[in-house]
């Protein structure tokens, strides 16, 4: 069993990978993938699995006081995100990659971006039922949105063709689609790019935060990071799209 897992880690991983990726979530999807690939089950079911997965998690952190619960919904986020990887792993393995695929993964986690935001935002009302949450997380989910909005505008191959941009399709993972207007460069934005790549990237780092019993820090840094990108690629098809023909 442990010669298959790590055999059908080997084939299915992508070259470039960031470490949580690496080191944590592709291998467990590995272990979920090997007995999965003899079944009839599809990459396009575990997608949709992922979301309630999801769902349930967001759930605990909703309504679930305390640290213990808090940490609980960290953990079945964190489960739900190695189903995300294990339903691309799988379908590398059966060779059965497909560009609905793709989109379809990238729709799941728009739905989960959406959900978490109002469910962090949620559990923070909850104790003193202080406004200032609920406004935040109204302003988040419309932060997210057109975050999310402007990425999917700039994958489209109609950009592409105006503008002569590079479009990455259908990533698979959470935050690459947001990097996918902010390549790396060799500059003294490259630490920053990094850095943001991180914090939108948030199964790699939301069970710490959840331990740390710090929520909130998490919320305030999300949004403010899918803000600046979302101004930034605001600007970017302004300058892109904006000039006079």
């Amino acid at each position: 069993m442990f010669a298959a897992v790590v055999d059908a880690y080997r084939r299915t991983r992508k070259p470039k990978d960031i470490l949580w990726n690496r080191f944590v979530a592709r291998p467990l999807a590995a272990v979920v993938i090997v007995p999965l690939a003899r079944t009839r089950v599809t990459p396009n079911q575990i997608t949709l699995a992922t979301l309630a997965v999801f769902l349930g998690g967001a759930a605990v952190i909703a309504l679930r006081p305390g640290w213990g619960a808090l940490c609980l919904g960290a953990a079945i986020l964190e489960l739900s995100y190695v189903l995300d990887c294990a339903d691309g792993q799988l379908a590398r393995l059966k060779g059965t990659s497909s560009p609905v695929g793709a989109h379809l993964d990238f729709l799941m986690d728009e739905l989960k971006a959406f959900t978490l935001v109002a469910a962090v935002a949620v559990r923070l009302w909850r104790p003193a039922h202080e406004a200032r949450w609920l406004l935040e997380g109204l302003g988040g989910l419309a932060v997210v949105a057109g975050a999310i909005s402007l990425t999917t505008f700039m994958r489209r191959p109609e950009y592409a063709a105006a503008t002569g941009a590079a479009v990455r399709q259908g990533a698979g993972d959470y935050g690459e689609g947001f990097a996918a207007a902010a390549p790396i460069r060799r500059s003294p934005l490259a630490l920053v790019e990094s850095l943001g790549r991180f914090i939108v990237h948030y199964p790699s780092y939301i069970l710490f935060v959840a331990f740390a019993n710090r929520i909130d820090l998490f919320l305030h840094a999300y949004l403010a990071l899918n803000a600046a990108y979302a101004a930034r690629a605001l600007l970017s098809i302004a300058r892109a799209l904006g000039r006079g023909r």
